[in-house]
């Protein structure tokens, strides 16, 4: 009998099983990590994870699960944060899906093709006249503001091999301009700023003489004489920079009322910051900035409305703010970017009231919050980056019916009283916000108000299930104390109208 002699397990092979064994290891365990919690935002992106249900969503499967699992995979943020700090000490380069270095270290957004969009444009620029004119029909002050992004202030920064043409805004303004379109060009106001000095611009807002014991400027409390953080956010304007771009828009509603207090930057301190990570990221910094903070902060945050008031599920941003000691003051409603968000100290002590609801999408429905917030001014912001369909949907604007007041048909001496319209149930729902859909019936088409409290209130008329409803939503308080409100239906040739009584219970 002849006996083969076995030979030793080779180390080699035994090295490639546990090779072959964590390499699995390393595959498998984000994916039994992954994230299926629903409602997740992304720190490092600044957005919303994709939900199960959006894989089946535009008829794009196999690529909405490869972004599925690249959002959810387990120990993502991590993975990322490693990756980035390996790849900015090996090769000087910045991994973040926003941001990459600029000349002199500065970090810019990362660069990309910019499409002369001019179709856009026009769209954009009719619904802000829109806009506008809905507004002063019903005594309402209107300002809309365009701000600018970082390369179009410091173009010698930018990213080496690029420039940055700013053909969309020079005929985006040229538009407004044209339509006589109440607006501020912020671009130029931090232009002028940067070539004035940032210190002296921010000194002419010092209304109260901010001086040395010799009459002399004090500039000591500003270190950094940028509009732009260097480093710590490459699309947002830094304190110093907010404050020049919202002074000169309170200066201009200050034009349209003068009941609006003037910036005053004696009623703030200026304390030293330091940027530890870059915004929406932990990419590791270390900058000294400039924080102003009111010495007096005479607002209340007011958060009774937050979890009833409707905003787009994506754009969710709203403050609500009262200011006791300036009752007298009008009150304001904002529709702001990210430029805005904490930046409402700079805003608050010269109102007697601010609400601001983030603009992408929900600026579109602004009947909604007129009729809550009842302003006296509104304030319509956005960045110039932003103007494309995805933050502002171009068919929406386009389709969109700016709706005449009611004064307007009233006035209209032709008109009589027709029926045309019948009730059939009066529902109504919510706490702080009362929100009225009243079921109708009718074969024709119609304009639609609610008169309560000596104001009227546009409705929306919408159609489910084969019904037709008016719907339209006020503050609770301001029907608490009455019994009953005049909804008006207004015909489409503008010639007749019919009103009903509603009882309230």
């Amino acid at each position: 009998m002849n006996l083969i002699k076995r030979k030793p397990k080779d180390k080699k092979t035994l090295s490639d099983i546990i090779l072959i064994i964590s390499f699995f290891i390393v595959i498998l365990v984000p994916v039994l990590f992954m994230n299926f919690k629903r409602n997740q935002v992304s720190y490092i992106d600044n957005r919303k994870l994709l939900e199960i249900e959006d894989i089946f969503r535009e008829g794009k499967v196999f690529e909405n699960i490869k972004s599925y699992v690249d959002d959810r995979i387990g120990f993502r943020t991590k993975i990322v944060d490693l990756y980035s700090e390996a790849m900015d000490s090996l090769f000087h380069e910045i991994t973040h899906p926003r941001y990459e270095y600029g000349r002199e270290d500065f970090i810019m957004s990362k660069a990309e093709e910019n499409e002369f969009n001019p179709e856009f444009m026009d769209i954009y620029a009719d619904f802000i006249k829109g806009f506008q004119d809905y507004c002063n029909e019903r005594n309402i002050k209107f300002l809309y503001a365009v701000e600018p992004r970082k390369e179009l202030i410091y173009p010698e920064y930018i990213t080496k091999g690029f420039n940055y043409e700013n053909i969309d805004i020079e005929y985006f303004i040229e538009l407004l301009k044209e339509k006589e379109i109440n607006y501020l060009n912020n671009v130029e106001t931090l232009k002028e700023a940067k070539e004035e000095g940032v210190e002296e611009a921010l000194n002419k807002l010092y209304l109260d003489g901010k001086t040395t014991e010799n009459g002399e400027i004090d500039y000591n409390d500003i270190n950094s004489n940028l509009l732009f953080d260097q480093k710590y956010d490459a699309r947002h304007w830094n304190e110093a920079g907010a404050i020049i771009g919202i002074s000169t828009i309170i200066d201009r509603l200050s034009l349209l009322d003068n009941r609006v207090d003037k910036f005053n930057l004696s009623n703030y301190k200026v304390e030293e910051y330091i940027n530890e990570t870059l915004v929406a990221s932990n990419f590791k910094i270390d900058e000294k900035t400039n924080h102003f903070n009111l010495i007096n902060d005479n607002s209340i945050y007011i958060e009774d409305l937050e979890d009833e008031i409707v905003r787009h599920e994506s754009f969710r941003n709203f403050t609500h703010y009262k200011n006791s000691e300036n009752e007298d003051a009008p009150r304001i409603l904002i529709f702001a970017g990210s430029y805005f968000d904490n930046k409402e100290k700079f805003i608050t002590e010269s109102f007697s009231e601010v609400m601001k609801i983030h603009n992408y999408r929900n600026v579109i429905d602004y009947e909604y919050y007129i009729n809550i917030f009842n302003p006296d001014i509104v304030l319509f912001e956005s960045t110039e980056y932003t103007h494309f369909n995805f933050y502002f949907p171009d068919n929406d604007m386009k389709n969109k019916i700016h709706m005449k007041s009611l004064e307007y048909f009233m006035n209209n001496k032709g008109i009589k009283e027709e029926n045309f319209v019948t009730i059939t149930k009066v529902n109504k729902y919510g706490e702080d916000l009362t929100n009225f859909s009243v079921e109708i019936q009718s074969n024709e088409d119609f304009f639609a108000y609610a008169y309560i409290n000596n104001r009227a209130l546009d409705c929306k008329v919408k159609e489910a299930d084969n019904k037709r409803f008016v719907e339209f939503s006020i503050m609770t308080s301001e029907i608490k104390n009455i019994d009953s409100f005049d909804l008006y239906f207004v015909s489409q040739d503008k010639y007749r109208y019919q009103r009903h009584q509603i009882n309230l219970e």
